[in-house]
């Protein structure tokens, strides 16, 4: 029994010590917090005292004395200043000093004095007395805390008035027993550091619900959990055994085997309360509701959400946020439809740990179109037992073939409903209230954003393929447009010059370059390939070509090459109909008896290749906004509006840019610069 006390106390000086580092790295250095770090110090000085002293009879008497009395006047002390934070009156205050500083005197006088005094007093007969004093004005400050708080901050004191009410209680009830046999009872004194294990944590809860004592204190909830449970596994062993003492004592020549089977049943029903998920969920509630302001710890929640929605991995997104939901309320399965407009229905698209052989629901559903209105989260519990809380709405029957459906939870977005998730029935108690209900929505809000955004992602893709289809498509126009051109031009003359065989060669070697550049469009698309051949090209040979093929049509086009003559790797034939592109649009802006010239010039590591006309002009407007627009042409029918886009897009594919200059009614520059490393 003395080694259970010892035991007792030292745990709970330990406990008091921990509390004491957790209110230090909290204090902002206000005085309430100060006066409670104090008392709690002193408690652990006096929990590790009498621990020392229940083994050891040489410890002074005159120490046990002295920490009784400083451990109990240092929480007199915190609570005198408590009560006049609230307006009572000085006079209990002060009494309240007297009491405990007047037997700490008494006691230091006896002691000092013991020679002269004698025999005839001990210590105990100022400790006990004394210890009782203390007791009745500590349980008196807390009355008056207590009945003299306001309605609205006795939450706050309730956890301090239960711990601080306990303790002094059961000294109270200690120094009375004392007082009434003159004498203290050992067991009672025994058991006193194992009573008081049990108020350290109503003290540290009342530290953290009271703010205004300037103690931030922040314990985890997972650290309650995991603390709370281990410290009622010990006590779950402690009884057990206990039990196992009283059976060996007391059970005869049945005893030892009684005790055998007695702990193999013990230690089953132990691992079967571990392993039972409705009673941590119930555990859980409990220790929300008694030690918590809120349910949730909305940072956790909000964390775990993140995770959850960032961890892809290898399953489907859709299950993710599933899970996201279901974990909130530890719901085993769920189910999730999401809008498909085209279809008008809400088509399921992902399960979790649920069988996925359920219907589609339609728009027009009654059920989609309550919650579509409400935005409401239906608990299909209390419908079951108060549906004209949900206006008697019909539920739909294939509801009925969702085994133990138990919420709907609407996802919406910009007031539009994207989707609901059905959560089946949790395994601890179902009952929801109004937290549950609003972090439920607002995750739910949060996953509904997240489909939003991965559809518009998908439509995104979509319409990027689509793009890259239209643009490869509007380059085969352009370059069949050209290729048109060139045939029209020998149909034209054909009837002047058929007879002429220059004319006739001229238009086989046209022909024939018009079939192989099809025959190299349609050998790109069918390898998909989006790289032209480069090889070093002579640029004097592809301004020439180009000139060259517009030279049938006024004002003929010069050509000043100013003895540049480079190499370019470059696609040849491409950047000639790029060159011949320009010229062209120079001559349909110039009238005939203007002038066209295209001049070539050798910059330091650039080439430079001019085309410069006395046309019509552009305005700056039209330059910035509309010529390198795709698909915006002023030619009418005739134009495809991408080839000045397109001569930009293959200057700047070589590193290089295309610029222009023009002035309405002057005429207009072209430059192309390219790198001469290429």
């Amino acid at each position: 029994m003395t080694e259970f006390g010892a035991l007792s106390y030292v745990i709970v000086g330990i406990f008091y010590a921990a509390l004491s580092i957790l209110l230090i790295t909290s204090w902002r250095g206000r005085h309430l917090g100060g006066y409670l770090i104090a008392a709690c110090v002193l408690s652990a000085v006096w929990g590790t005292t009498l621990a020392v002293s229940t083994t050891d009879t040489s410890v002074p008497v005159l120490a046990v004395f002295s920490i009784e009395v400083l451990r109990g006047g240092a929480w007199l002390t915190f609570l005198v200043m408590l009560v006049r934070k609230i307006g009572v009156s000085r006079v209990i205050g002060y009494l309240a000093h007297s009491v405990w500083l007047g037997v700490l005197l008494a006691g230091l006088v006896l002691w000092f004095g013991r020679d002269y005094f004698g025999p005839i007093i001990d210590m105990g007969s100022v400790a006990i007395p004394g210890g009782l004093l203390i007791s009745l004005v500590g349980l008196l400050l807390i009355e008056q805390l207590y009945r003299n708080s306001p309605p609205e901050s006795r939450w706050g004191v309730k956890a301090l008035a239960l711990g601080l009410g306990g303790m002094f209680a059961y000294d109270l009830f200690l120094y009375s027993q004392g007082v009434l046999f003159n004498a203290i009872d050992a067991k009672i004194w025994l058991a006193r550091g194992a009573v008081n294990i049990l108020f350290v944590p109503l003290i540290a809860v009342a530290a953290r619900r009271n703010p205004d004592w300037d103690l931030k204190i922040f314990v985890s909830r997972q650290a309650v959990f995991y603390s709370t449970s281990l410290v009622a596994v010990g006590v779950y062993l402690l009884l057990m055994s206990l039990g196992g003492y009283a059976l060996l004592l007391y059970g005869g020549s049945w005893g030892g085997l009684a005790r055998i089977v007695f702990f193999v049943g013990a230690g089953l029903v132990l691992i079967m309360m571990l392993f039972s998920s409705m009673l941590r969920a119930r555990f859980k509630v409990f220790l929300s509701k008694h030690f918590f302001h809120n349910k949730y710890d909305y940072r956790e929640e909000w964390l775990r959400l993140i995770s959850a929605l960032s961890g892809f991995e290898d399953r489907s997104t859709r299950q993710i946020v599933i899970k996201a939901l279901a974990q909130i309320v530890d719901s085993p399965t769920g189910l999730l439809w999401v809008l498909r407009e085209k279809e008008k229905v809400y088509q399921l698209a992902a399960t979790y740990h649920a069988p996925d052989a359920v219907p589609n629901i339609p728009m027009r559903d009654p059920l989609v179109e309550f919650i579509a209105r409400k935005s409401w989260l239906i608990d299909l519990q209390e419908y079951a037992l108060d549906p004209k809380h949900y206006g008697n709405l019909r539920l739909p029957g294939w509801l009925e073939g969702i085994d133990d459906a138990w919420l709907i939870v609407p996802l919406i977005t910009r007031q539009q409903l994207v989707g609901l998730i059905i959560l089946t029935k949790a395994p601890g108690p179902p009952k929801l209230n109004y937290e549950d209900r609003d972090l439920l929505k607002t995750v739910g809000n949060h996953i509904a954003v997240h489909l939003a955004q991965e559809k518009s992602d998908s439509l995104l893709a979509e319409a990027q393929q689509f793009e890259a289809y239209n643009r490869l498509t509007a380059f085969l126009m352009h370059d069949l447009n050209n290729l048109i051109a060139q045939q029209s031009l020998i149909v034209e003359n054909a009837e002047k010059h058929k007879r002429n065989p220059v004319f006739v060669d001229d238009a086989v070697a046209t022909i024939a370059s018009s079939v192989e550049r099809m025959k190299r469009v349609m050998r790109q698309l069918k390898r998909d390939e989006t790289k032209r051949d480069t090889k070093a090209t002579e640029l004097r040979f592809i301004v020439s070509t180009a000139v060259d093929n517009c030279s049938s049509k006024e004002p003929v086009p010069t050509l000043d090459l100013n003895g540049v003559n480079v190499s370019l790797a470059v696609d040849a034939e491409q950047f000639t109909m790029v060159l011949t592109h320009l010229i062209r649009n120079a001559q349909d802006a110039t009238p005939p008896d203007g002038d066209i010239s295209v001049t070539v010039r050798d910059g330091e590591g650039e080439i430079m290749i001019d085309i410069t006309d006395t046309g019509s002009g552009m305005t700056p407007e039209f330059i910035r906004d509309r010529l390198f627009k795709p698909f915006d042409s002023t030619k009418g029918v005739q134009g495809m509006g991408i080839g000045a886009y397109q001569a930009r897009e293959f200057a700047r594919k070589y590193g290089g840019e295309l610029q222009v200059r023009s002035t309405v009614s002057c005429g207009t520059t072209v430059s192309i610069t390219l790198r001469s490393g290429d």
